[in-house]
């Protein structure tokens, strides 16, 4: 029985296949995320640095694939990676003065940005599993931004239709994270 883990979809067969040097699985569930948190977490001055820090990260946990029991200690030393990667880099930035009078707020950033990351992917992990038309009106209207008319016109549907469908989507998601405080606040702002 395959284990998922919220928020980051860590498979036990992920762990085996990266633990016997397989890694194509591991990039294609894991490093959207990793590069998301990465980039948000070093800001626009830093964000070309994110792929760096994320791939030094892998490398890391690759030469320590061997001591990883579950899917849950592998993510936490990638985080613990990136986390220190990140560091080297405002250490090493001009800006080392400032690095150390805000260490603790970028340790404070640092797990509000985690904890954002791990909210983000529960979410769209939610939305992959709507039927196809509710995920595309998603994508339309909250990524997107557009009017219920012209989403409308894209889906070759009514203005209504979309607005009733929109409320479905919403709807599922909030019944799907019922017992989620966090999360149906999240939906409450949507």
């Amino acid at each position: 029985m395959q284990q998922i883990i919220k928020g980051m979809d860590i498979r036990e067969s992920t762990l085996k296949e990266f633990q016997e040097g397989r890694i194509e699985s591991f990039y294609m569930e894991l490093y959207p995320s990793l590069l998301s948190y990465a980039r948000r977490v070093l800001g626009p001055e830093h964000e070309f640095l994110a792929e760096d820090c994320v791939q030094e990260a892998i490398y890391r946990v690759y030469q320590s694939r061997r001591q990883f029991d579950t899917p849950l200690q592998m993510r936490s030393f990638l985080f613990t990676c990136i986390h220190n990667e990140i560091i080297t880099i405002f250490r090493k930035s001009d800006r080392k003065e400032r690095f150390l009078e805000t260490r603790e707020t970028i340790d404070n950033t640092l797990i509000d940005e985690l904890v954002l990351q791990e909210t983000l992917d529960r979410l769209y992990l939610a939305i992959d599993q709507l039927p196809d038309q509710l995920h595309r009106i998603f994508e339309l209207s909250f990524e997107e931004g557009l009017r219920h008319k012209e989403i409308a016109a894209i889906l070759q549907l009514s203005p209504h239709t979309v607005k009733k469908q929109k409320a479905k989507l919403i709807q599922l998601l909030r019944e799907h994270f019922k017992d989620d405080a966090t999360m149906l606040f999240l939906l409450a702002v949507i």
